[in-house]
């Protein structure tokens, strides 16, 4: 109010539409009755420390996403999730509407990379390649911090896996996923866990491209690490009499274990697991990859 002009009132909400406008002053039950209308067009209040709670997490996933690092993206923006579902918060506050706009883009972006990978990966004219192999796990990761997404990721995931000249690298891809996972944590108590994970890949895959990789990637995450100073040992090729350790799988998923083959004969193979224990499994029940690989031990054999 200018003066003794007539007074004007508006009500703004957060992201700046006007929900409330007039002229002259409202008087006896009017200023309340409008006043409730309007918070409940308002949206959400948040307390201080969730809005501060929300403002850093979101600006930490849109640096993440800045850059291009779609897992870190996920699982920061996953932490948002504590407050309501990301695509709808129901506040007007700028936080809670870019993280919206984020969760978004991240879902088309992790799809659009899932497709294309898969794509690469089926294309007969394609070598078998590490980096779409990664996008594709990536995204399973991505989608399993988003349920509600209802991703393709994992069926993408178990077709690759059935192409057996992808078993290997779709382990090693897997593993430095993992790592990842725990390096892009918020929590400084699980980033901890990073190291130890990345030297696992190291150990596991010596001589690969997640050797390489993880090597890269714990550089970053811990610079000191003791296996960084160690060089990847010589592995000499495999022969029908030696075999590395590789994850066993059942046709159903519903069983795995890491183990290395040692023999077979009458429909069953014996393989030694990493503690040193012998098992003994029907091959019939084995992963079409876990067959292919038997078969060709069967071919080299002979």
């Amino acid at each position: 109010m200018t003066g003794n002009g007539i007074p004007q009132l508006y009500v703004v909400r957060a992201d700046g539409e006007q929900i409330y406008g007039g002229a002259g002053a409202l008087r006896g039950d009017d200023l309340p009755t409008m006043l409730l209308a309007s918070l409940k067009r308002s949206g959400r209040a948040f307390t201080n420390q969730e809005a501060d709670f929300l403002q850093k997490t979101v600006r930490a996933a849109e640096l993440a996403l800045q850059s291009g690092n779609l897992l870190k993206t996920g699982v920061v923006l996953a932490e948002a999730g504590k407050l309501g579902p990301l695509d709808n918060l129901g506040s007007y506050a700028t936080p809670a509407i870019r993280s919206k706009e984020i969760y978004t883009e991240l879902k088309q972006k992790t799809e659009t990379g899932l497709t294309a990978a898969k794509s690469k990966l089926l294309d007969s004219n394609s070598e078998p390649a590490f980096e779409p192999l990664l996008t594709i796990h990536e995204g399973e990761a991505i989608s399993k911090l988003y349920p509600q997404w209802k991703s393709s990721a994992s069926s993408i995931a178990r077709e690759i896996n059935k192409q057996p000249e992808y078993a290997d690298l779709s382990e090693q891809a897997e593993a430095v996923v993992k790592a990842r996972l725990v390096a892009a944590s918020l929590s400084p108590r699980i980033r901890n866990r990073a190291e130890s994970i990345y030297t696992s890949v190291i150990r596991r895959f010596p001589n690969t491209e997640a050797d390489k990789l993880a090597r890269t990637e714990l550089a970053l995450v811990s610079p000191d690490a003791k296996i960084l100073s160690t060089p990847s040992p010589d592995v000499p090729p495999e022969t029908p009499t030696t075999s590395t350790f590789r994850t066993w799988a059942t046709q159903k998923g519903d069983f795995k274990t890491r183990a290395r083959y040692l023999r077979q004969k009458a429909g069953k193979v014996q393989l030694m697991k990493d503690d040193g224990e012998t098992v003994v499994v029907d091959i019939s029940i084995l992963s079409s990859a876990d067959q292919a690989y038997l078969a060709e031990r069967r071919t080299k054999s002979e």
